[in-house]
Formats: C-alpha cells, sequence, structure tokens
C-alpha cells in the first residue's frame, strides 16, 4: 500500500485502456477440490479470449491442487501457485503478486462466471475512462448448482464517485457484490495491494471497501456470475442469529480500522478523520438493534438501538419493499421478547411456519401459472 498521494478527495487519474486490455483473474483456493474445477471451466468458456488465470493455493489438504494442474496441462492461461496455509488475503496477494494484466478480476474458487463475464467487464471499463473499480449482479446457487433465489441479488449497484458517501456512512458503500464480482483497474490494485494478510477471511471486503474512496465504480447492471452458497461458506448464511451478526460486527470494525489507516496514508489525517463511526451505516444499526432485542437487553439500551435504526436515513428506502421486515423493524420495540424472537424467525431464519409458507406460497404460484 502506497503512502500519501493527495490530500484532496478525488477519483485518481486513469490512462486508457489498450484496445485489448490483459484481464488477470485471480483465484484464491483452499480445499474446494469440489468446485475449483467448474470454476475454471467457466473462466475457460469466457467469450474475451486476451486472458491469464492465477490459481494460489493455500495449502490445501484434499485434492485441489491435482485438479489445477490437469487444468495447467491444458491451458497455458492458468498458472497455479501453490503455498502454505496462511489464509484468503496471503493467496490473493501471491496470486496478484503473479499478475500481469491491466484489469484484475477476483474469481472465488467455488463461484460460476457466465461466459461474456470478461467482455461485460472490459467494456464497461473502456466506456469510461475514470472507471477503476468495476462491479455487476450476481445470483444465488446452492452447493448443487440449483438457483436458491430466481431474482438477481442486489436490486441496484453503487456506481459513481462513492467516497464522500463512503466517509459518511461509516465507511460502508451499500450495494456491492461479493468478490467474484469485483474487478479494478491495474492502477487501482497497486494501490491496495498487498491486502492485510491479518485477514484470514473476508479479504476481499478489503477491495470493496478501499477502491471507492480512490476511484469511480462502474456498475453492469446484469447477472454475470453464479454465488455458491453450500455448507463450507465460513461468511455466506442463510439466516441470521445472534452469533453471526456479532461475528458480522468484528469484522466490519475491523475493515473500519483498515479504512482509516489507508485514508490516513493515502489522503492524510485530515481526510481520515472525517470517516465516521463504524456504527452508522444502516447495516450496523440494523444488526445492533436485533441483537439488543434478542439478547434481551435493557429498555433504555433497546430503545436507543431502536431510535438510531428507524431514523437512519436510508430505513424507508431500504426496507420499504419489504413488508414483514419493516413492519417488524418499526413497531416490534412494543413486542414482548417472546413474541419478538417468534416473529424475527418467522421473517428472518428458518423456522417450520416460515418453510410452509414458502412451500404454500410456491404451490400457489405453481397453481397460478397452470391456470394461466
Amino acid at each position: 500500500m502506497q503512502n500519501l498521494q493527495t490530500n484532496t478527495l478525488q477519483a485518481i487519474a486513469l490512462p486508457p485502456l489498450p484496445d485489448n486490455p490483459l484481464v488477470s483473474v485471480i483465484v484464491p483456493n483452499y480445499n474446494y477440490a469440489k468446485y475449483i474445477g467448474e470454476t475454471l471451466e467457466s473462466a475457460l468458456r469466457q467469450t474475451y479470449p486476451h486472458f491469464e488465470v492465477i490459481v494460489c493455493d493455500d495449502g490445501s489438504t484434499d485434492n485441489s491442487c491435482d485438479i489445477i494442474a490437469n487444468f495447467v496441462r491444458k491451458d497455458s492461461r492458468i498458472k497455479l501457485v501453490c503455498k502454505q496455509n496462511g489464509g484468503v488475503a496471503t493467496a490473493l496477494n501471491a496470486a496478484y503478486q503473479e499478475s500481469k494484466g491491466e484489469i484484475i478480476c477476483v474469481l472465488d474458487a467455488d463461484d460460476i462466471w457466465l461466459d461474456n463475464k470478461l467482455q461485460r467487464v472490459v467494456e464497461a471499463f473502456k466506456s469510461q475512462p475514470k472507471f477503476g473499480f468495476v462491479i455487476h449482479n450476481v445470483i444465488q446457487i446452492d452447493g448443487q448448482g440449483n438457483l436458491i433465489n430466481s431474482t438477481p441479488m442486489l436490486k441496484q449497484l453503487a456506481s459513481g464517485w462513492m467516497a464522500s458517501y463512503a466517509l459518511e456512512n461509516g465507511g460502508w458503500v451499500d450495494n456491492i457484490p461479493p468478490a467474484s464480482a469485483l474487478s479494478v483497474r491495474r492502477e487501482v490494485g497497486e494501490l491496495i495491494f498487498p491486502l492485510n494478510e491479518e485477514f484470514k477471511r473476508n479479504a476481499d471486503s478489503i477491495i470493496f471497501r478501499l477502491a471507492p474512496c480512490i476511484t469511480e465504480i462502474g456498475s453492469v447492471p446484469e447477472v454475470l456470475s453464479q454465488f455458491r452458497l453450500h455448507g463450507a461458506n465460513i461468511t455466506s448464511l442463510l439466516t441470521l442469529t445472534v452469533d453471526s451478526l456479532e461475528r458480522e460486527h468484528l469484522i466490519i470494525a475491523r475493515l473500519h480500522q483498515e479504512q482509516k489507516q489507508f485514508l490516513k496514508k493515502f489522503y492524510g489525517t485530515e481526510i481520515a478523520q472525517k470517516l465516521t463511526d463504524w456504527q452508522s451505516s444502516l447495516l450496523v444499526r440494523h444488526n445492533l438493534y436485533l441483537i439488543a432485542r434478542l439478547k434481551g437487553a435493557s429498555k433504555a439500551e433497546s430503545t436507543k438501538a431502536h431510535q438510531q435504526l428507524v431514523t437512519h436515513p436510508k430505513f424507508n428506502a431500504q426496507f420499504g419493499s419489504s413488508i414483514p421486515q419493516k413492519l417488524l423493524l418499526q413497531w416490534g420495540e412494543y413486542l414482548p421478547k417472546p413474541v419478538f424472537s417468534a416473529l424475527f424467525d418467522l421473517v428472518y431464519g428458518s423456522s417450520r411456519l416460515k418453510r410452509f409458507v414458502k412451500l404454500l406460497l410456491r404451490g400457489k404460484l405453481i397453481a397460478s401459472r397452470t391456470q394461466g
């Protein structure tokens, strides 16, 4: 990570890309033998041909390396780097160090790209020279590759110059997808890498926390990758629990600290001090209120967390389309804890009643389609 560049909050200047820029695909892998073959196949099917794939195996104990080595023998665009286990940040750093492309794309070892992913990303970068960070929408699949939800993961994507908003929102930029939908120009990568290797997990989060602070975001609204949710996912949970919320807070607080240190090095102390507290974002206020209610915090503490949540300027915009969730958050403060907990499980969890309602709705949907 480089030291002070400017004392003004502004997007960095980027040179024009060549006509056919080389794209470096960096893939961190650890014990994903079950998925890595399908992942690499999706990379090799890309309609944009000028790319390299650098896979860093982070000390896998399964047969991942054998599978990757077979791909290396078949296609010279794939390179395998093997190292002792050190965590995701170390694997991303090792892969990045071997990369040569003008554009860097992250690909998780269990995700799948659509065939036109790289083509659309390159087009986005070339459409606007100010874009140093390009994102796109994703769709969720399960461990067997079945769709979890038929709609894209995000209703809208972040775009443009978001640094000022990030500073006001505890460093958080809303509507940024997971790792396999993140791409940066080399000039941006040189400012972000090497990633802090204390991040054994969630290292891709460093990229989407730092990149918006130095460059404009280009967004491609269409789905270009499949984000896999399965039993081995550490941070991707289909349901919320107090434990998962508290773990998420630890990660967010660490990322906030990393972001502040970056801002100080890149812009100086004055800009870094404009970064608001990590609890300023709607996401964190939402989590804090749920934790307060579910853990049985005092009425004063719960009421304070509730007020901070419902008065957040983005509350209505974020939860307006989900009536059950909005009603629970807005009026749940007036419910006894057992009732709140039961409704929480209905809205956020995987209770029997919730599963029954899902099956009922699914049956009605199928029936309506048949009758139509």
